[in-house]
């Protein structure tokens, strides 16, 4: 049975606004295989506008 966990992190002004935004999304296979996979995105608001994100997985296979 595949699970998954969602991390959301935001970075808030004083005034309420949302300055930075981070999450992080992984995937776990529950079968003997051992299949991980995370995705990381970062996005940043404000005057210098940017967005960034990251892509990785792994597997372990018990032959």
């Amino acid at each position: 049975m595949t699970q998954y966990k969602v991390v959301t992190k935001r970075i808030v002004s004083p005034d309420g606004k949302v300055i930075a935004e981070a999450t992080s999304v992984v995937s776990t296979s529950g079968d003997s295989q051992s299949q991980i996979s995370q995705s990381v995105s970062v996005k940043v608001s404000g005057n210098g506008a940017s967005c960034s994100s990251y892509s990785a997985s792994s597997s372990n296979s018990e032959d």
